[in-house]
């Protein structure tokens, strides 16, 4: 179609504007108090999909406009990387983290918390689960919400305060409470993806291009990696990558606890095996991952157990099976069985049954009771869902239950419950024909949210209908907000089970955090050993630096030895060289050419060119100075007498003081050269105070050049 200026394709008059309807529906959102996070998800699928249609091509999430380049690098790395929670992407997003500190722009705290959730799944994923809870505290904290309770209440924000309990249950080794969390956390999630998805589909519905919207939530267990559709809306909906990524990575997480508890109560592996042969969330099989049940747990340990007894169940059921000599279904699927129909003789038991909250909305339970012949034992139905519990409750004395699993037979007396884990084998005997109620109740740490949506999904398979659904999910609701939590409590207490997992979870961080401080021991050893054999090196070095410093001296001993022969082979052969005049004036010879070294050295020619011609001067003085001292010893065997050597003075006058000058100028330009130098060293390493002493010398010593100069 056309194109309107800045390449925008047209839009015709009589079309909505789909951006301007997403952005409201983003500001009504945040008006509801639901987080930035999941409004823009939701206004991102309206805006991007049409974008997406008009352009032909993927959208990408665009960085922040206050982060610099290096901070927008690393954001485009995050979002364009396909392992999102991977150790290359959690190192870039504590880079980023610094990057994004202290900005106080609009959107900063809602960044912010994006790159903290991160943080903490990464740390979670690792095992790192304290670093984990810091983060994602943190990261809540950027939300400026009233409190989590209030978070926990939005189904928009509820999975976030979850994953943060998750990581505060698992640094303390509240392995089966953090898991319960994780579990509801995923179903939360799930929850808000389909209705992210299905507010995307219906903006592709109306542009006339859209796919059945059940072939696309079918491809959501690919995390948006697999299918035919989702891979296709991730590209054109970038914020969904996160979103999958997020619950990629907390099933990575469950996973792994699911089979650290299956290496400690092994009956988990084989539920596993068997219960996950069910086809997706609609067939009749349900496992659940990382929920343990003991073999044989006391009545008083359960809830549902304990209700029945207060309830009248038992006492009711202890008087109608009196004379039963025939097994009935009392609840079956979250309905009363056919042994609830008048003249059955079961009217009270099953009234107070379906008082049980957790018996009555079981779609997975089929309570009933069972006529165990004297001597014989009878084997229970295996679970069909390990969210499951068997209560058992023998209508009088001499029952037992063997449970796989269990030390010794567990008695059952009259009319008092027994809960059994019928995931495994069970079989129950008794002395004399007994009717014993076999009841199913839900797992108490089977959470409300896991047990609405298993009931909403295989509604078909357990053939109930919409208002049975609705009927059983309001009876799960009622009783999990007045209930759930204190009966997940009482399981937990006294549990050996609990007891053990939690052992064995501190037992490995404990024998994790030696294995630690034995590599760090070894480290530290490692190093004090090459500490020890830098240290004998060093002494080697020492050693040989000594042994030179004694070479060098021995050898300048035997230099000055050396230099003191052959003075007095000089003096021996020459001795008119000794004379104090000769000598002084070599001396002299000597500090010129010193001084002109010196000059050379920083590079003073000018300075060097009058040292030579001082130098010159020096030594014709020298020589006939040395000329003079021979005639002297040859004509009086020694120095000339004073007198004599005043005459001679006295007619070397001129000459002599000429070169006298001559070498006391030589000697005050060398000094103001040196001057000059220290002076700017003096300067360069602002020693000011110095530094002007040194000039105030400078400008003596340039004075007294000048008066010799003339």
């Amino acid at each position: 179609g056309p194109r309107a200026p800045g390449g925008r394709q047209a839009r015709s008059a009589g079309r909505p504007c789909a951006g301007t309807a997403a952005m409201a529906e983003l500001s009504a959102s945040r008006r509801h108090g639901v987080p930035a996070v999941w409004a823009v998800a939701v206004a991102l699928a309206a805006l991007v999909t049409v974008a997406a249609q008009q352009q032909g091509q993927p959208q990408k999430i665009p960085p922040p406009k206050w982060l610099d380049d290096e901070g927008k690098d690393l954001f485009q790395d995050i979002e364009n990387d396909d392992n999102y929670h991977g150790d290359a992407m959690c190192e870039a997003r504590e880079k980023l983290l610094k990057k994004m500190a202290g900005q106080a722009a609009k959107d900063a705290g809602e960044h912010r918390f994006r790159v903290l959730l991160g943080l903490g799944l990464c740390e979670l994923r690792k095992g790192n689960y304290p670093l984990a809870k810091k983060r994602l505290d943190s990261g809540i904290s950027e939300l400026n919400m009233p409190s989590e309770d209030a978070m926990l209440k939005s189904p928009q924000m509820a999975h976030f305060v979850l994953a943060k309990q998750a990581a505060t249950f698992l640094s303390k080794h509240e392995v089966t409470q953090a898991t319960t969390a994780l579990r509801r956390c995923r179903e939360i999630m799930d929850r808000n993806l389909k209705q992210i998805i299905k507010q995307l589909h219906k903006q592709m519905s109306a542009q006339g291009q859209a796919p059945p919207v059940d072939l696309v939530l079918d491809e959501m267990s690919g995390f948006g990696k697999t299918g035919q559709y989702m891979p296709m809306l991730v590209k054109q909906v970038p914020v969904l990558k996160g979103e999958f990524a997020f619950a990629e990575t907390l099933d990575g997480v469950l996973d792994a606890l699911d089979r650290r508890i299956a290496g400690i109560d092994s009956s988990l592996k084989d539920k596993r095996i068997r219960l996950e042969s069910s086809k997706g969330k609609t067939g009749a099989l349900l496992y659940v991952r990382a929920l343990p049940a003991e073999a044989v747990v006391p009545g008083g340990q359960v809830a549902s157990a304990q209700e029945l007894v207060s309830g009248g169940a038992a006492k009711a059921f202890v008087e109608e099976a009196a004379g039963v000599d025939k097994g009935v279904t009392l609840v079956k699927r979250a309905k009363e069985g056919s042994g609830c129909k008048e003249g059955k003789g079961f009217g009270k038991t099953c009234a107070a049954i379906m008082k049980v909250a957790d018996v009555a909305s079981n779609g997975f339970g089929e309570s009933r009771v069972l006529v165990v012949k004297a001597g014989k034992a009878q084997k229970l139905d295996v679970c069909t869902t390990n969210a499951n519990l068997g209560i058992l409750v023998a209508a009088k004395d001499g029952a037992t239950a063997t449970v796989a699993g269990a030390a010794e037979p567990a008695p059952l007396p009259a009319g008092e419950p027994v809960v059994v884990d019928f995931c495994r084998e069970v079989s129950v005997a008794a002395s004399a024909t007994t009717a014993v109620l076999f009841v199913q109740a839900w797992h108490p740490e089977f959470a409300a949210v896991e047990r609405t949506t298993e009931l909403r999904a295989r509604a078909k398979t357990f053939g109930l209908s919409e208002d049975d659904v609705k009927a059983a999910a309001k009876v799960v609701n009622d009783h999990a907000k007045k209930s759930w939590e204190k009966a997940a409590k009482q399981w937990r207490e006294g549990s050996e089970g609990q007891a053990a997992i939690k052992q064995a979870f501190a037992g490995a961080e404990e024998a994790q955090k030696r294995q630690a401080e034995e590599a760090a021991e070894a480290k530290r050893k490692e190093e004090e050993a090459g500490d020890e054999g830098r240290k004998k090196a060093l002494e080697e070095l020492e050693k040989k630096r000594e042994q030179k410093r004694l070479a060098e001296q021995a050898a300048e001993e035997k230099r000055r030895k050396r230099q003191k022969q052959l003075e007095e082979e000089k003096a021996a052969r020459d001795p008119w060289l000794n004379f104090p005049e000769v000598v002084a004036l070599e001396k002299q010879i000597d500090e010129l050419k010193e001084g002109r070294r010196e000059a050379n050295a920083k590079l003073e020619f000018d300075l060097s060119t009058q040292l030579t011609k001082d130098i010159s001067a020096a030594e014709r003085k020298y020589k006939k100075a040395v000329k003079t001292a021979r005639k002297a010893y040859k004509k009086h065997g020694g120095p000339a007498p004073a007198k004599e050597a005043a005459a001679g003075d006295s007619k070397d006058q001129g000459d002599g003081g000429s070169a006298k000058e001559s070498s006391k100028l030589a000697a005050l330009r060398a000094k103001l050269q040196k001057v000059k130098a220290d002076k700017a060293v003096a300067a360069e390493a602002e020693n000011f105070a110095e530094a002007k002493k040194l000039k105030k010398q400078q400008q003596e010593l340039e004075e007294s050049i000048k008066k010799l100069e003339l």
